[in-house]
């Protein structure tokens, strides 16, 4: 007499149905469809699936529900049918492939945080071992300016300290800054230094002539 596995296989080849059809109709996983056919029990869900599964294959086949779980129901006795005890969950085709766990939300978090700690700790070693940003946009190099007043813009790291010929100046909270000197007539050289909390600096100089108005 033939098992459920068997019926069910020699059915599908009789109607030339690939497994990959069967699994889009009835929404059975192709491995749960081979494991019925080879009845390899163990590696189904819980023995009300397994009915569930039997029932609609069978269906599908164009077999008789009722007759294929009394065939199922005869092939085991209680004993065995209670080792079907469930393996795991059901994998339907339209279960999410990322499914939202307090686990992963906990490894997510401890990942980002680990991810912001190490970011930071570049950020002071870029710090402590490399000079601080200063880019100025005016004057330019060998520029002429006419009059004696000159405009200074530029901009740091809004924690760094600025000077420009030595003397200190404000920078906002971006790290701007500006600053307007009065300058003698002729050639001068502006000096304008960075400096950050770990005492390197920047320096860039500008050499620009002042003319008459």
């Amino acid at each position: 007499m033939l098992t459920v596995g068997q019926i069910l296989k020699k059915a599908r080849i009789e109607k030339k149905i690939p497994l990959e059809d069967i699994e889009k109709k009835t929404k059975i996983r192709k491995k749960f469809l081979e494991a019925l056919e080879k009845e390899e029990w163990e590696k189904l869900p819980s023995l009300p699936y397994i009915k569930g599964f039997i029932s609609n294959y069978s269906n599908y086949l164009g077999l008789k529900p009722g007759e294929m779980l009394a065939i199922f129901r005869r092939q085991f006795t209680e004993k065995e049918k209670a080792r079907l005890l469930p393996s795991g969950l059901s994998e339907p085709l339209n279960e999410p492939i990322f499914r939202l766990t307090p686990q992963k939300i906990f490894i997510s978090t401890a990942v980002f945080l680990l991810f912001v700690f190490f970011a930071y700790l570049f950020m002071q070693f870029k710090s402590l071992t490399g000079t601080p940003y200063l880019s100025v946009a005016s004057p330019k190099e060998g520029e002429v300016v006419n009059g004696n007043t000159v405009i200074i813009l530029g901009k740091t790291d809004s924690e760094n300290k600025v000077s420009i010929n030595n003397q200190n100046i404000q920078t906002d909270e971006k790290g701007n800054f500006r600053q307007e000197l009065n300058l003698p007539q002729g050639i001068n050289i502006i000096t304008v230094s960075a400096q950050n909390k770990f005492g390197k600096e920047s320096s860039l100089k500008r050499t620009i002539q002042l003319g008459n108005p």
